[in-house]
């Protein structure tokens, strides 16, 4: 059974070594043993956490059983309780970090084909229940597969686990049987840890309602998995069908279909997509993946902060999730910085272009009105003024100014303030700096993409009209 579950469950090779991870206690030294039974080339690894007087006992163990079996051995060690205090964490997570960086580089170093832990069924049944009460959805539920990628710590080497379907009595039982001495860390009787409460007093406690409630709570895990494989099929679809873009940080999904999708899809592409931008974070709560759910589905143009530096706002029918540190491409829109404000000087029947950067270029043509193409126009990029009404000195296109006020079309006799107008016509908040805007002297003409001013509009009398097209280049 465990050689099938090697191959078939894990995933592994005979002709590819493995790197084991030994503790030396009687789940690592079964592990090693029954890898060596079945074949495999193993290479011995040792991570010495030096959270006890006998670790250093322990780590000379391991190296002298790798050395009795003729085996490569590998080590390192590092202060876990000083990294814990400067990274502000749990000395668990901190020792959980240390030792995976260890076993991953050591694994690429030695063209290992994975990193083989020994997690047991006990292992399995206390990681289900902290999940639970941590508040924990199907990916936590499910509890540690046979075989799983953690790309934090490396994107293709994967972690396996054969001894999933052993207890640790039978790991106990193995050494006894081949008269391997394990070393027990004192530790795991230590109830300062969350773990070692579950094991200690919690399920005890529970087994007398239910004797078998381990093996309970491991058939339920089983079955999760299975459920969870046909989820990522969903998963998988889903994610084809309303992922828009990608970029360096952030990640954007066509809201409309997103919104579309039921409360729990939502949840479960958001939780990849932040695991994809995040992903030394291992636990999104259900309270923000909900969150995270509603504001998909009524975004209302807002942004609200997701979790782990990360935020979710509306944009033109997409809804993005980004790290705040990500900077989010502008090719969309048509941009003009202050320094690079471009002035132009009208010339009858002559077509000027000028290149405003971020792909885009404006043109712009004055010439006699001879017909009425300008009341056929639909697009908001192109605008058609009255040429004659328009003040001397030529033309400058550049970003909003503090102060600057706007007379709509339409709104005759009426000013506002350019900053509102951007609000009503609801330019997206983080496109408005730069936002352009085509001015004569103090007077704005025309708000690009959007309105020209009231008093330049034109009328039975306007025998000369500058018309203004401003376009993005194709993307080579």
């Amino acid at each position: 059974m465990l050689e099938s579950i090697l191959r078939d469950q894990c995933g592994l090779d005979p002709a590819r070594p493995v790197l084991v991870g030994v503790s030396g206690g009687p789940d690592s030294l079964c592990l090693l043993g029954i890898l060596q039974e079945a074949g495999y080339a193993v290479i011995v690894a040792h991570f010495n956490h030096q959270l006890r007087p006998e670790a250093d006992l322990e780590a000379a163990a391991v190296s002298a059983r790798a050395d009795h079996l003729a085996l490569p051995f590998v080590s390192d060690s590092a202060d876990v309780r000083r990294y814990a205090e400067e990274q502000s964490i749990s000395v668990e997570e901190a020792a959980r970090t240390l030792r995976y960086r260890f076993l991953f580089a050591s694994a690429r170093k030695h063209a290992a084909q994975a990193v083989a832990v020994g997690h047991t069924a006990d292992d399995q049944v206390e990681t289900v229940l902290m999940h639970f009460l941590r508040g924990a959805g199907l990916p936590g539920l499910k509890g540690m597969e046979y075989r799983t990628l953690l790309p934090v710590f490396d994107p293709q080497i994967a972690i396996v686990r054969p001894l999933l379907s052993l207890w640790r009595a039978e790991t106990e039982s193995y050494c006894r049987t081949h008269n391997l001495e394990p070393h027990f860390d004192a530790s795991n009787t230590d109830q300062v840890y969350f773990r070692n409460r579950l094991r200690h007093a919690l399920i005890p406690e529970l087994e007398k309602y239910n004797p078998r409630f381990k093996e309970s709570v491991l058939r339920s895990a089983q079955a999760l998995q299975s459920d969870y494989a046909a989820l990522l099929e969903i998963l998988e679809e889903a994610w084809k069908n309303t992922l828009v873009e990608t970029g360096a940080g952030w990640l954007a999904f066509d809201q409309p279909a997103l919104a579309k999708l039921s409360a729990g899809l939502r949840r479960n592409l958001i939780r990849r997509a932040a695991e994809s931008l995040r992903p030394e974070s291992r636990d999104f709560g259900f309270d923000v993946l909900e969150r995270a759910a509603v504001f998909i589905e009524s975004p209302a143009g807002r942004q609200i902060d997701f979790i782990n530096g990360l935020y979710l706002f509306s944009e033109k029918g997409k809804i993005y999730l980004a790290a705040y540190e990500a900077v989010l491409p502008f090719s969309q829109w048509p941009q003009v910085g202050e320094q690079s404000a471009t002035s132009f000087q009208l010339s009858a029947n002559r077509e000027q272009t000028l290149e405003l950067g971020n792909g885009w270029v404006l043109g712009v043509t004055e010439q006699p009105l001879e017909d009425d193409t300008w009341r056929l126009n639909d697009d908001n990029w192109s605008a058609w003024l009255d040429a004659d009404r328009l003040p001397s000195g030529g033309l400058v296109i550049r970003p909003r100014r503090p102060g600057d006020v706007f007379y709509p079309l339409g709104m005759p006799g009426q000013t506002i303030k350019v900053q509102d107008f951007y609000m009503n016509v609801k330019i997206p908040r983080r496109a408005r700096l730069h936002w352009p805007l085509v001015c004569a002297g103090e007077q704005v003409v025309w708000v690009v993409g959007y309105r020209i001013a009231n008093p330049l509009r034109i009328t039975e009398k306007t025998k000369r009209i500058l018309h203004m097209e401003i376009k993005r280049l194709p993307v080579t």
